[in-house]
């Protein structure tokens, strides 16, 4: 009886384009794998850090951040986190510099860049960068006083370290929120011309990366830009 195979040649050809096929997708796959998973970090990250200093005021007995005493440092303020997160002040290692790329744009001005923060890294990894650099209008509700900023970085100290890619800045609030900055109130006036529906459209390469936070949070945590 005459037995069918396929010959040596036939097999090696089809492995050829079987790791032809493979290269060409395989980096599109695991790139939307990657962003698939951006939305969910971030949401749970400020959901964590918002918890947080909601308990850290109601241990306290007062309504804003700047009346809990811990804001006068932000040494002091991480160590008080720490209460009610598991949270802890992140020294960079030995030759690595804490810089982001993208950071200081003249689009979306956010406040203290990125290296003028004081990082504090949660058990899981992420890396909050904390800027107290605004005074807050205390004639306003506690969530109306914006005090400054909070960079999230979801991949802590390991690169890219790019805004929009794995950091991300947020407006911090006298109440312990956070608000993605390019979003529709991410400032204290509600008027800011940072929209992410500008820079960092939908399908299009973003011009100002630090208006996604606002792209991902209003688009259902899907990150929809380039």
């Amino acid at each position: 009886m005459l037995k069918k195979g396929f010959t040596l040649a036939e097999v090696l050809i089809t492995l050829t384009i079987i790791g032809v096929i493979a290269a060409i997708t395989l980096p599109t796959l695991m790139n939307n794998t990657t962003n698939a998973q951006i939305g969910p970090k971030l949401a749970k990250a400020v959901s964590m850090f918002e918890q947080a200093n909601t308990a850290l005021l109601n241990a306290n007995s007062v309504d804003t951040l700047t009346d809990s005493g811990f804001l006068d440092s932000t040494s002091a303020y991480i160590s008080e986190l720490e209460n009610y997160m598991k949270i802890s002040e992140f020294t960079y290692p030995t030759g690595t510099t804490q810089t982001a790329t993208g950071d200081g744009s003249t689009a979306c001005v956010v406040g203290a860049a990125f290296s003028a923060g004081t990082p504090a890294i949660a058990n899981d990894g992420i890396l909050y960068v904390i800027n107290k650099d605004q005074t807050p209008n205390t004639t306003k509700a506690p969530h109306k006083q914006r005090i400054g900023n909070v960079y999230i970085d979801i991949n802590a100290a390991a690169k890219p370290n790019a805004i929009g890619t794995d950091i991300f800045v947020f407006s911090w609030w006298n109440d312990g929120s956070l608000r993605p900055v390019g979003s529709s109130n991410w400032d204290d006036t509600g008027t800011s011309s940072c929209k992410w529906q500008t820079y960092c459209k939908n399908d299009a390469v973003a011009t100002d990366y630090t208006a996604c936070a606002g792209a991902v949070f209003e688009n259902n945590l899907k990150v929809l830009y380039k």
